[in-house]
């Protein structure tokens, strides 16, 4: 694995005093459940945040992990949960396109890598797209991030059936910071920027199970519980596990 360049301070973002990348968000009215050895996840599924009469739905994801006594999150996730809808107008990456360009790009490449039309996918169930899984500076390598995930898309599927979840690895240390091309350090920011996508990757396919899609994408894909995964050299599928 190649070791990420050394950057001046001010190219690679620093934590926060709460010890996140980004601010912890702020849960109205959330609902929480126990997660063992004293910990709780809090959490907020919103309705559909697609007011347009798209074919699909859109739900925002917000959730904590706390600790009994600890008044600092220790791990923040932010996710879109997209599924089938009523409607009859906006198609699925239009809509994303008009929520974010970041889940318009996961979406893209989920449409354009699967062997089946993707509204065809989301009548089955739905696809978790993760945002930002991030787990507090000082409480780093203890497998917090997988027991916070997997708790968390246990307990939503039994609201809501959800058949894979999606991401595009983005170390948050690189948000907001790119240098101008005229910049010396230009190329270094961007050297040690793919050297640090290429260690979160090997975190997710390590830890999580995620597999890569296809070459030309950085999308990595993983199946929830119930369903199998299939890649080939015609894109991806999910069917129910046996």
């Amino acid at each position: 694995m190649p070791k990420a360049p050394t950057l001046s301070a001010f190219l690679r973002r620093q934590r926060e005093d709460c010890g996140f990348y980004n601010g912890v968000p702020f849960l109205h009215n959330a609902h929480s459940f126990p997660a063992g050895d004293g910990l709780t996840v809090r959490y907020c599924l919103s309705e559909d945040v697609f007011t347009w009469g798209a074919v699909c739905e859109g739900r925002a994801l917000d959730a904590l992990l706390v600790k009994n006594g600890d008044p600092v999150p220790i791990a923040v996730l932010e996710a879109t949960v997209l599924s089938k809808g009523s409607g009859h107008g906006v198609g699925i990456s239009e809509s994303c396109d008009l929520l974010s360009e970041s889940l318009n790009n996961i979406v893209s490449d989920l449409s354009r890598t699967s062997v089946q039309d993707l509204l065809s996918v989301l009548s089955d169930g739905g696809v978790l797209i993760l945002n930002r899984l991030e787990v507090r500076s000082n409480l780093g390598r203890h497998g917090i991030g997988h027991r916070f995930f997997h708790s968390l898309t246990n307990h939503i599927t039994g609201y809501i059936a959800l058949t894979l979840y999606a991401l595009h690895p983005f170390p948050l240390q690189y948000e907001y910071c790119e240098p101008t091309p005229d910049s010396q350090e230009y190329e270094l920011f961007w050297e040690s920027f793919c050297a640090d996508v290429e260690k979160l990757t090997n975190y997710y396919c390590y830890e999580f199970g995620c597999k890569s899609v296809s070459p030309e994408t950085r999308l990595l894909i993983s199946a929830l519980p119930g369903w199998q995964l299939n890649i080939d050299r015609f894109g991806w599928s999910v069917e129910v596990s046996e």
